[in-house]
């Protein structure tokens, strides 16, 4: 299934809701599902409990489904904000690999241009 297509049936189950009540629910559902993963990873780091990678996938799926309705509230596409994302990340790695003097001391007017662009 690619991006498109994941749109449209996901947005399928999305409540008829104002666009400022859609970035509120995306916002807020990003941010508890996110919190769920950290808890599954807490077990895991610090409980010893068996990495439950079935429930990670679980969360990360729900989490894409707020992450689109956010980009429908925003009207934006996931293809605009991957664009946007290399863009950004070719700015910010010139050579295009992982460099931590890069990672903290970013150009962030360089990147700014760069996704701009898109």
């Amino acid at each position: 299934m690619n991006t498109e297509q994941y749109t449209i049936l996901a947005l399928r189950t999305a409540a008829a809701r104002s666009q400022r009540n859609k970035l509120l629910e995306a916002a807020m559902g990003i941010g508890g599902e996110g919190g769920e993963i950290v808890d599954i990873i807490k077990k895991h780091a610090f409980y010893g409990k068996e990495l439950d990678r079935q429930h990670i996938k679980e969360e990360l799926s729900d989490i894409c489904w707020y992450i689109n309705l956010m980009l429908s509230a925003v009207e934006s596409s996931w293809s605009e904000v991957f664009e946007m994302n290399i863009a950004k990340l070719e700015a910010r790695y010139p050579d295009l690999r992982f460099n931590a003097d890069h990672a903290i001391n970013r150009d962030t007017d360089k990147e700014q241009a760069a996704m701009g662009a898109q």
